[in-house]
């Protein structure tokens, strides 16, 4: 059993999951005319993220948030291949090791938007139907929020700081990939995926917010092909 492969193999698979669950969760153009009016009757602090979701199903977001949270094992095999692939030394047993720690804690981060966004749902109905919106729930939202930019940066934050140093190996030729390989790294290509997005529109609405997924699945697929 090539447990290389296997490994890379799991890591596609789990991008992929990763980007269609961004796609489902967040792949929204936000609709500030639209809620404007809602907003204004509301205490909630991140009115950008609270409308972000509005027009989106429940089921969709539940859907975004559990395929992505669910396939995170195999996220976490794929840092084997990474170790496997690199000259052993200090460098490489920290850069997989924030990966896989980032990897491991980017699911709560990942499925605190579901929460944020059916809470902000279930107070936009309110007061769609002329009911009085509830402090607490506005509060809640506000404390949702306040969770899930903290979760979200520190799984960002680590999981960047070890894309920095794999990608620095793959250019310095500690690894079995062509320095050249580390033009395709996450590192490089989710800020490019980010930017065609914003500034282009490529891929929008669906890939609003999934930058950092897409540069996962080209270098999951291109160390894929490379290897084979």
């Amino acid at each position: 059993m090539d447990w290389i492969l296997v490994s890379l193999i799991a890591g596609l698979i789990s991008a992929i999951c990763w980007l269609i669950g961004d796609i489902f969760l967040v792949g929204f153009d936000l609709e500030e005319e639209k809620y404007n009016e809602f907003l204004k009757n509301t205490n909630i602090k991140n009115k950008k993220t609270t409308i972000l979701m509005l027009s989106g199903s429940v089921p969709r977001l539940r859907f975004g948030a559990l395929i992505a949270n669910f396939s995170i094992p195999l996220m976490v095999t794929s840092v084997f291949a990474l170790y496997k692939l690199a000259s052993p030394s200090l460098w490489t047993a920290a850069a997989v090791a924030l990966l896989g720690l980032g990897f491991s804690i980017s699911p709560v981060a990942h499925v605190a938007f579901y929460y944020v966004g059916t809470l902000s749902k279930g107070l936009y109905k309110d007061y769609r139907e002329g009911r009085p919106m509830s402090k607490s729930c506005e509060e809640l939202v506000n404390e949702y929020v306040r969770f899930m930019d903290i979760t979200w940066w520190a799984a960002i934050g680590i999981t960047a700081l070890g894309w920095i140093l794999y990608t620095s190996l793959i250019l310095l030729g500690k690894t079995s990939f062509s320095p050249l390989f580390g033009l395709l790294t996450p590192l490089i290509v989710s800020p490019m995926a980010g930017l065609l997005s914003a500034k282009f529109k490529l891929g929008r609405p669906y890939l609003n917010g999934a930058g950092f997924n897409v540069g996962l699945t080209a270098f999951f697929l291109s160390a894929l092909i490379w290897y084979v």
